[in-house]
């Protein structure tokens, strides 16, 4: 998986960028908004697409997955709601995923990935991810709202 984030010019789901509205919108004047801040109601059409990731001590290697959408956790074919880096059971995996998240937790600005995947089980997909921080205080990031959109391989052979 490339690990180098592209603009958003470049982002071509129009639910990513829908989402990508949404929270620009919810942050107003400043940097990122805060987890209070979203409504779950005004977010229903990307719910089974969505994570929401927690640093609950502030360390970024500490996270836990406080929310995995239906479809993300059908495609990893795991339920990581609850739990941490001990769910990412293939070392591919960690390797490119946390430099992403932690790119994310360390700058406090979105990122926009598109790449093919292998999960775990050997499923290979195009996905499209957005990562977005959230802050309560403003400036440091306690969450990563993050949606993903996969695409069966045979629809990307095409």
């Amino acid at each position: 998986m490339a690990n180098s984030p592209h603009s958003e010019a470049e982002m071509r789901d129009p639910r990513l960028k829908a989402l990508f509205a949404y929270w620009k919108a919810k942050a107003g004047g400043r940097r990122m908004p805060a987890r209070k801040d979203l409504d779950p109601l005004e977010m229903k059409e990307w719910l089974g697409n969505l994570m929401l990731i927690e640093f609950p001590t502030g360390k970024f290697i500490e996270f836990r997955y406080r929310l995995e959408g239906t479809n993300i956790e059908a495609f990893y074919d795991a339920r990581r709601t609850g739990r941490g880096v001990e769910t990412m059971t293939a070392e591919s995996e960690r390797r490119s995923v946390l430099p992403q998240w932690e790119s994310v937790f360390d700058q406090g600005r979105p990122a926009y990935y598109e790449s093919d995947i292998l999960s775990s089980e050997g499923k290979l997909a195009r996905q499209s991810k957005l990562l977005l921080p959230l802050s309560e205080d403003g400036e440091h990031v306690n969450m990563i709202l993050g949606a993903i959109y996969f695409r069966p391989q045979y629809e990307f052979e095409k």
